[in-house]
């Protein structure tokens, strides 16, 4: 179950599943992003019923508006950038949707190196939402990574077809919640 989680010291407020630990806890994070790595154990996915394993991670990231023609555009141009860091040489897009004037959504699955390693490439499924704030030029990219490795032979099956696993869908699923319920409470975060 989702619950309602303060972000950036409770300037924003959006939904973040039971079972992920925030980050910064453990390590340092770039002050501009918010991320959250699902700490639940192997088989803990059915105690909380939402369609998440246990190896997803949750990425919010404050980002300056790019300048593009349309929305699509705009999240096409985070999507790459998101890839590029990733070390992706292949990128599909699998699905997109426009969900209101201002957040677009998308599912890509690319071929990305683990911790950059090069020795470790996994297939991963990303998917975004963007939302942009126009009137504070700044694009707010949600993303929710999902590895889909061949330890888990029935989804990477799926996803050689084309199709894709019920978790990425689940996964998809979250972050066009919250994106939808992504909300500012203090906009001077912004200034």
């Amino acid at each position: 179950m989702s619950k309602v989680t303060e972000l950036y010291g409770g300037a924003i407020t959006t939904v973040i599943p039971g079972g992920f630990l925030d980050a910064s806890l453990v390590r340092e994070i770039p002050d501009t992003q918010e991320v959250f790595v699902n700490s639940r154990k192997p088989g803990e996915d059915k105690d909380f019923n939402d369609g998440l394993a246990f190896n997803e991670s949750i990425i919010v990231d404050l980002l300056q508006r790019v300048d593009a023609a349309s929305d699509k555009d705009a999240l096409d141009l985070h999507i790459k950038e998101i890839a590029s860091l990733n070390q992706s040489d292949e990128l599909r897009i699998a699905k997109y949707e426009s969900l209101t004037d201002t957040i677009q959504s998308c599912i890509c699955v690319e071929d990305a190196y683990k911790w950059g390693k090069l020795t470790e490439k996994e297939t991963v499924a990303v998917c975004t939402a963007l939302i942009r704030l126009g009137n504070i030029e700044t694009d707010v990219v949600l993303t929710i990574n999902v590895p889909v490795t061949k330890d888990q032979p029935e989804e990477f099956e799926v996803l050689e077809k084309g199709e894709l696993p019920d978790r990425v869908l689940a996964a998809y699923k979250l972050v066009k919640e919250m994106a939808t319920q992504f909300k500012i409470i203090d906009d001077s975060l912004f200034v």
